[in-house]
């Protein structure tokens, strides 16, 4: 059927149904300028001003509230109505043939941007058939909201596989065991901030989630522009072997154990489904590669290392760039219920402290960032500042912000430049004996010991 059929046939059910709920539904949901016939288009309209004034709906009050040219349709097509419990269909193909031609326009104009395309605008060029081409989406179901109490039983079905230990597939487990245990995993729409100072582990980080969402069968997308393909590679086999990459640079050195270490870690990312691209991207290239890669078989995550080296989108300021950045990975997220990791610097004003531990304020441009992450992690090394810090071998995985669950502080071990399982309270008391050896002792005379 063409679009011009399905509009008759919805605009024809709308009279012969009148003021009924679905009537009500469809006018709060299809714009009119989803109808593509200007007659039919003046008959919906009229239609939705009928229903929002509250007045009949039918054959006569639909003629009467239309231009004179398109009056004398409105019998003819009145006289067309087949099934009206069809209603919801009829206004489904209406809304996907709007969007079809759209899509064409988009696509249309795509190509006009592309014909003009020459060596010294090609990127910002594409760039932008790139932002035209993401905002292209279809419908495939008339989603309604559900409710709740309709939910329970679902929701009651997950809960008895987390009761036997079995994985809901609701949440994504990060690999840092004290963290999943208090939190459950991230949540398949979760914006994930992992922010800090130049050698805090921030990639380390995203790579310690990425191979365990690995282990868990997961498909997950990194995307690196700080390191090439080969470096990617070169780190997740060396977290995965607990093998420090400086080893793995100088081959000849290793031992049989790192060897063996290797080469099961090798046997195991070869059967997993983890891609990796490097290069400069911006927010809505980056989007276009994850919903490719997720439209074909899934995707458990993106993960982008890191946000100072995106290219940023055309704005007045810099702080509404990344603004719109984030904005864009959250609408992703949700749309495909794909977790994002977004790596992000600190600013330099954690260097002038004397408690280097960062907190929101840290945060570059944090406004934007603060409101749209679901999470956001602080990994600290207290010995990259302190040489002879009593924290050396911990890092803290600070938690800044979690949606879902109170900020808390957890400790992983740092060996090989990797993140490792080790004791929480063994960890804590190292940090309590940190803080009070930390701080300034004087002596009887009020003079600070040397």
């Amino acid at each position: 059927m063409e679009s011009i059929e399905f509009e008759e046939l919805l605009v024809a059910s709308m009279m012969v149904k009148g003021d009924h709920i679905d009537c009500r539904d469809i006018a709060g949901k299809l714009p009119v300028e989803s109808f593509e016939n200007f007659h039919l288009r003046e008959m919906y309209r009229a239609i939705v001003r009928l229903l929002d004034q509250a007045e009949p709906v039918d054959v006569f009050s639909v003629k009467n509230g239309v231009p004179e040219e398109t009056s004398h349709r409105v019998l003819e097509v009145a006289k067309g109505a087949s099934a009206a419990s069809n209603i919801k269909a009829w206004a489904k193909r209406v809304r996907q043939c709007w969007m079809i031609r759209k899509a064409k326009a988009q696509l249309s104009e795509a190509l006009n941007s592309l014909g003009s395309i020459n060596t010294n605008n090609i990127n910002e060029t594409l760039s932008e058939v790139a932002s035209g081409l993401s905002k292209i989406q279809f419908e495939t179901n008339d989603k309604l909201p559900r409710r709740i109490g309709d939910m329970l039983d679902d929701y009651m079905a997950v809960l008895e596989e987390r009761m036997t230990g079995a994985e809901s597939g609701l949440y994504l487990k990060t690999g840092i065991g004290p963290m999943d245990d208090e939190y459950g995993g991230f949540d398949r729409t979760d914006l994930i901030i992992i922010a800090g100072r130049p050698g805090m582990g921030k990639t380390e980080i995203a790579i310690h989630i990425a191979n365990n969402i690995g282990r868990q069968k997961g498909r997950g997308l990194f995307i690196s522009m700080e390191m090439s393909e080969m470096q990617v590679v070169e780190r997740h086999l060396a977290d995965r072997g607990n093998i420090a990459v400086g080893a793995l640079r100088n081959p000849l050195d290793m031992i049989d154990e790192q060897y063996t270490r290797l080469t099961n870690a090798a046997a195991q990312i070869q059967n997993e489904d983890n891609y990796v691209l490097e290069g400069t991207l911006s927010v809505d290239e980056i989007i276009a590669h994850a919903e490719r890669l997720n439209a074909d078989n899934g995707l458990s995550f993106v993960a982008i290392d890191y946000l100072g080296l995106m290219r940023k989108p055309k704005s007045d300021r810099h702080d509404l760039a990344i603004a719109e950045i984030t904005r864009k990975l959250k609408q992703f997220s949700l749309k495909n219920k794909v977790p994002v990791i977004l790596l992000s610097q600190l600013n330099r004003g954690v260097e002038g402290r004397v408690d280097k531990r960062p907190t929101m304020a840290d945060l570059k441009d944090s406004g934007a960032i603060e409101q749209d992450a679901d999470v956001i992690i602080f990994p600290y090394r207290d010995e990259v500042y302190d040489e002879h810090s009593n924290m050396r071998g911990i890092a803290e995985i600070i938690i800044g912000k979690y949606r879902s669950g109170q900020p808390k502080t957890f400790y992983m071990g740092w060996r090989n430049g990797h993140f490792v399982t080790i004791d929480q309270e063994e960890a804590a008391k190292r940090f309590s004996q940190n803080e009070q050896e930390s701080k300034p002792v004087s002596n009887w005379r009020g003079q600070k010991a040397s």
